[in-house]
């Protein structure tokens, strides 16, 4: 702080002192002369503080509130993008037991929904798997049997190959689009 702010600061405070004394004891300040000039003299003392705090804030730099940045939005998965990958993928190494975990997963979905769609037990739901009657879809029966569907006759044979889906492909999604008419859920 430097000196002339701190003979300011005592003056202001030996002002605030006084005036308080003026205030609370009359007498004291029956022996100031309040004449025109003095008035005056205040008047032009407290406009030229007006002016140095008006300079004063001009030299400063304005100071804003900063916002936070708003929350960015985090790009998401959706459900079942795990399983779209694994159910296109074909390639690298672990092709096969990509597959073998698409199945599975199936499989488990499958049983709960039969169990949840007939209320009968797991075992009688697996019985119902392997027996392909979980499901009025021949192919999508067929996704947990051996060989082709048994309703398959020959034209959906040749439609099939030249639909150029792999067998997997093409039972694992109509197997996925039964589970959800099971549970209920609209597959589109």
């Amino acid at each position: 702080m430097s000196r002339l702010r701190q003979i300011v600061g005592a003056v202001g405070i030996l002002a605030a002192v006084a005036g308080f004394l003026a205030m609370f004891v009359p007498a004291v300040a029956a022996g100031i002369d309040a004449t025109q000039s003095l008035v005056t003299v205040i008047g032009i003392l407290a406009l030229l503080q007006g002016y140095r705090v008006v300079r004063a804030r001009r030299r400063t730099s304005v100071r804003e509130f900063e916002t936070p940045d708003p929350e960015t939005q985090q790009p998401l998965p959706t459900p079942g993008d795990d399983f779209d990958e694994a159910i296109t993928a074909r390639r690298g190494k672990h092709w096969a037991a990509r597959r073998h975990r698409v199945a599975t997963r199936l499989e488990e979905a499958a049983i709960d929904a039969i169990t949840y769609a007939e209320d009968c037990s797991e075992a009688a739901a697996h019985d119902a798997l392997e027996a392909g009657t979980w499901t009025d879809d021949p192919v999508a029966a067929a996704l947990f049997s051996d060989g082709d569907p048994e309703s398959a006759t020959v034209w959906s044979k040749i439609r099939d190959t030249l639909s150029m889906e792999p067998a997997f492909d093409r039972r694992a999604r109509r197997a996925a689009h039964a589970i959800a008419d099971l549970q209920g859920v609209d597959a589109e």
